[in-house]
């Protein structure tokens, strides 16, 4: 089979779980003789390009929309839909196979409808959310875990409230429904009233732009139980679905000698990510802050996506000496780094769908500390595998690390119920199974 990977980015340019799954995935499939192909827009050229990585062909196709409000609104086709149809039809691939969506000049259903019309079979993997989630979190105003079903008022409400509008909210939600079910779309005003005031019609082109999504696909892929009862939630048929749980691409056996916290030496933890709001560090940081230096310490690896944040998070760690920024870390270095810890922190701020550090530390037999949002729930369970704080809560999170320090066999009972990890080998051999049924379609 022929097969093409899109998304918006891929190695070495950008390490982030998206681009290392599909570059998984990618290596797997090949081990089936299968060609693989991956596509990616060539942002602000005219032209297409491509290279090559870990033995894997990488097209960049020319994209040289400039980004405006009607482009990040969706009132406009990117201009690189056209070089990306042309693509498919030269390659000709068996089967389309995409892993991310995005607003503005990135890959959107333009680029899926134009996959269909060539002919080939297509498949979307959900790694985010946003499709179904205008603010991409999942959280209802920021305090509660919210079901997922698209609904007009709910929604708009929650938007607006992401907005900075909470308290004009009562007004502008019923004023703008009936604007919506009129037909005025104030959004094409151009400016920040018309855009609140367009609210439900920004929410009732969610729906419609997800149900257009899931026609255009032969199948969809979710990565967990929670996001396939979303799906559900949201009017897809079941027959429509597969579950492929997450699997860890890089196995790493862990070390015999591996210390663990029994007694009074200082809690080693470690976090790993973007150092962005939605993984949360803050929140550690501030977590730490009250907590004895001699007794708990951290080591920070991540990659900045945020200037001003990582700033924020520098000056919460200025005069902290059990407090160290360790740079960046390879993907293939990750477990055999984690497992000198004795716990990892992971601290979202929004619903992540499936995150592999979890996987990751589990490969390393260290339990995870992470916030009660449903990628995190669905692998962790609190006091069996690892520890549950209430998200965005500082003082939740505080009272989980005070146990750490306070009960030294904890952590190491936590580790004893960890379970082997799914290898990325199952993975694909489940893609490659999906792939050849609807070939036979």
């Amino acid at each position: 089979m022929k097969i093409a990977n899109i998304l918006n980015h891929f190695l070495p340019h950008q390490i982030a779980g998206t681009e290392v799954y599909t570059w998984a995935l990618s290596k797997g499939l090949q081990k089936f003789n299968n060609e693989v192909i991956v596509f990616i827009p060539n942002y602000g050229e005219t032209f297409n390009a491509d290279y090559e990585y870990d033995s894997i062909n990488v097209v960049r196709f020319a994209e040289p929309s400039v980004i405006d409000r009607s482009l990040i609104m969706g009132k406009r086709i990117p201009e690189g839909v056209d070089a990306f149809k042309k693509l498919i039809e030269s390659k000709k691939p068996d089967i389309v196979h995409f892993h991310e969506l995005a607003g503005s000049n990135g890959i959107t259903k333009h680029h899926i409808k134009a996959a269909k019309d060539a002919g080939a079979k297509i498949i979307l993997t959900f790694h985010l959310s946003g499709n179904t989630c205008r603010t991409g979190n999942l959280v209802y105003k920021g305090n509660e875990l919210c079901d997922g079903m698209i609904r007009t008022k709910r929604c708009s409400e929650c938007y607006l409230h992401s907005k900075g509008y909470d308290g004009f909210a009562k007004v502008l939600v019923p004023f703008s429904i009936v604007l919506q079910k009129i037909g005025l779309d104030t959004t094409n005003w151009n400016n920040k009233s018309g855009t609140a005031l367009g609210t439900a019609y920004i929410i009732k082109k969610l729906k419609d732009d997800f149900n257009t999504l899931i026609n255009f696909c032969d199948h969809v892929v979710v990565l967990t139980e929670w996001y396939k009862k979303i799906l559900l939630l949201n009017g897809v048929d079941s027959k429509k679905i597969s579950l492929i749980k997450q699997g860890l691409p890089f196995i790493t056996t862990v070390s015999k000698s591996k210390k663990y916290k029994t007694g009074n030496e200082p809690v080693r933890l470690i976090f790993l990510g973007r150092v962005s709001p939605f993984k949360g560090l803050h929140l550690l940081l501030e977590a730490l802050q009250s907590l004895p230096e001699s007794k708990i310490s951290l080591d920070i690896y991540g990659q900045p996506s945020d200037a001003e944040y990582e700033q924020r998070c520098r000056q919460l760690t200025a005069f902290k000496i059990n407090i160290q920024w360790k740079g960046v870390l390879h993907q293939r270095d990750v477990v055999a780094t984690i497992q000198d810890y004795d716990a990892i922190c992971l601290c979202s701020t929004f619903s992540e769908m499936s995150p592999l550090v979890i996987q990751e530390a589990f490969a390393a037999n260290i339990p995870v500390i992470a916030s009660e949002v449903y990628g995190n729930m669905e692998q962790i369970i609190h006091n069996f595998n690892g520890l549950l704080f209430r998200f965005n809560d500082t003082d939740s999170l505080r009272t989980q690390l005070q146990r750490c320090i306070e009960e030294p066999g904890l952590l190491l009972q936590l580790s004893k119920n960890i379970c082997p990890v799914k290898e990325f080998d199952k993975v694909t051999y489940e893609y490659q199974s999906l792939y050849k049924s609807l070939i036979q379609i």
